[in-house]
């Protein structure tokens, strides 16, 4: 079979394979029989539940939504809630996931889960108070739940209410004495009100425990400096420089520490890397406010300005590869393609296991006929990610394209391993048997 044939054949499953969106009607949701039988004797909220769950697990999120919608119209649980929240989550209804799980705790204030699924969509969404409000109320009600206290925690220092933390901080420490995560934070929180000498039993309690950790080494080495133990404090600081430390405080500590040494060279060193480090952090923080503005214009409909803002965002933080990634997104649907194929190889100077971009740069040579460069993108991106049915399949198309067929087999048997109810893929690979059947390989 020549690879005309095989196209022919299999065009439709091409654009499947290839992310391609074509026209169709709504998604026909059938569980199995089972299912279907027991709902129809007994339409009750658990009924709904295990076929809901069955879609999810069938990765048809829309069918599961449904079932468990229904399955709010009659007597439901908690955990319904949750299950419908998350699924509305995975569809990308974030507002609605926001609400539904909001309506769940109305209803079920002690429920874990929808708390924390909860907490993580208004982070999601940047809504740092609603997370905070929700957070506190839940972890109030329920103190035994140490995860939700830690959650808390987590918020009140990303918001920086120190003087709510602080109290939180030690009574979590006092429960779990060898927490690393509680001794750090609780020592940050000291080093922050001035108590250095408790700071430094718990931070130098959490460096023998997480002794790769960066922030507690920097954290250890300003309280030894204000301890006026600058020899120590200087190794803490040099430690976390060496473990990769970005920010740039660390570099102005270590300068400190080494001027009180009487190291004046080594000092101004530290002060020139400092200034260095401030205007990368500088451009890291523009980058992120210009990404910002650009989902508000996603958001607004504006693609064109968001697009602009993207660009600006990865001009000026050019070593993160996921703002060249969203910026190929949107001159994709602006039909800009050698815009998205610059975007993309940004992204993949960034980062050369950037599987997702090595997939689109692939599609983009499928798309224009070059096959080989396009294999040699699927390669790449499954050698990134090993699991990605999606990259598998396309390699498999692609091959069977270059007439390929035993190589095109054995990619879409190992895209069949990763997803083995893909009809697609199944169609796929009768139609490369066919066509060794027709072609068998050469001895």
């Amino acid at each position: 079979m020549s690879a005309l044939p095989l196209y022919a054949k299999t065009g439709f499953l091409l654009m499947l394979i290839l992310g391609v969106r074509v026209a169709a009607g709504a998604e026909e949701c059938s569980g199995p029989p089972e299912l279907e039988a027991r709902i129809e004797a007994h339409r009750d909220a658990d009924a709904y539940t295990v076929l809901g769950v069955w879609f999810d697990e069938n990765h048809q999120t829309n069918c599961a939504v449904r079932a468990f919608r229904a399955g709010l119209d009659v007597p439901g649980s908690a955990h319904l809630h949750y299950l419908l929240g998350r699924s509305l989550n995975i569809a990308g209804r974030v507002d609605e996931a926001v609400e539904v799980l909001t309506e769940g705790l109305k209803a079920y204030p002690d429920s874990g889960e929808a708390a924390k699924l909860l907490v993580t969509l208004y982070v999601k969404q940047g809504h740092f108070q609603e997370a905070i409000g929700v957070a506190e109320k839940y972890a109030g009600r329920n103190p035994q739940d140490m995860e939700m206290q830690r959650i808390y925690l987590r918020l009140l220092m990303v918001n920086q209410n120190y003087d709510a933390a602080l109290p939180l901080g030690t009574k979590l420490l006092a429960l779990l004495p060898h927490d690393p995560e509680f001794l750090k934070t609780t020592g940050k929180l000291e080093r922050l009100a001035g108590e250095y000498p408790a700071a430094r039993v718990h931070l130098e309690e959490a460096v023998a425990l997480i002794p790769n950790d960066v922030e507690v080494h920097s954290l250890l080495g300003v309280v030894l400096e204000q301890l006026q133990e600058t020899a120590a404090a200087g190794a803490q600081l040099e430690e976390a420089i060496e473990l990769g430390s970005r920010e740039p405080e660390v570099h102005f500590e270590l300068a400190k520490v080494l001027r009180a040494q009487g190291k004046a060279e080594q000092a101004q060193r530290e002060l020139d890397l400092f200034q260095q480090s401030q205007k990368a952090k500088s451009d890291r923080m523009e980058a992120n406010l210009k990404a910002m503005q650009a989902e508000q214009a996603v958001k607004a409909g504006d693609n064109k300005r968001a697009a602009e803002l993207y660009a600006e965002a990865s001009a000026a933080s050019p070593e993160d590869p996921k703002l060249a990634y969203q910026l190929s997104h949107l001159l994709d649907d602006l039909g800009d393609v050698a815009g998205e194929r610059a975007a993309l190889e940004r992204a993949i100077k960034a980062d050369t296991n950037f599987a997702r971009a090595h997939y689109q740069l692939g599609f983009l040579e499928f798309q224009s006929g070059k096959y080989a460069a396009a294999e040699m993108e699927f390669r790449k991106a499954v050698e990134a990610a090993p699991g990605s049915f999606q990259s598998w399949d396309a390699l498999a198309t692609t091959l069977g394209l270059e007439s390929r067929f035993q190589e095109a087999q054995e990619a879409v048997t190992t895209a069949l391993k990763l997803k083995p109810d893909d009809a697609g893929a199944i169609e796929l690979s009768k139609s490369l048997a066919a066509a060794l059947s027709q072609h068998p390989p050469q001895q």
